[in-house]
């Protein structure tokens, strides 16, 4: 289940992505401070291949990862790379290190895989969430209400429809 819903999360990523132009990709929106659509893309695939570099090493680092700016400014680079990450995320449960503070210092906490990909599916979706702020502003109407919305809150919403 826990990699059905950051599937499912990259996946909308990917439809909204193809139907971008590059303009609307990489330009700034005044509301996000200035980052784009691109900037929060890359920012999201960084931390799923810091886990999946982690998954190798033992060890996930998010605050020495590389920032590869041609994500954010190449729409097709980014493209190319959320259809790798998606194929390559089932993988076995593992005990993990992931590195907590950018010292010289050997500081880490225990973390598992599967508790790093249930990290980076809500971080994927609150990045989905300003994104949608960012379509908002460039008066897009390319997602559906749901998109960039928490799990658990589209199935209190459904709850309350029922009532």
């Amino acid at each position: 289940m826990i990699f059905q819903q950051l599937s499912q999360q990259l996946l909308s990523l990917i439809v909204l992505l193809k139907s971008l132009s590059n303009d609307q990709y990489s330009r700034k929106i005044k509301h996000l401070g200035n980052a784009s659509i691109g900037g929060h893309t890359r920012h999201i695939i960084e931390l799923i291949e810091c886990v999946n570099k982690g998954y190798d090493s033992d060890t996930v680092d998010y605050l020495n990862r590389i920032r590869n700016l041609d994500l954010e400014n190449s729409k097709s680079l980014a493209l190319e790379v959320l259809l790798e990450i998606e194929k390559e995320l089932k993988r076995s449960d593992k005990n993990l290190k992931m590195v907590v503070e950018n010292t010289s210092l050997d500081c880490s906490v225990n973390t598992t895989y599967f508790r790093e990909v249930v990290y980076n599916t809500e971080h994927t979706i609150h990045h989905l969430a300003l994104i949608k702020v960012a379509l908002l502003e460039m008066n897009l109407d390319l997602v559906n209400h749901d998109f960039g919305m928490a799990y658990s809150t589209i199935q209190y919403q459904a709850s309350l429809a029922k009532v």
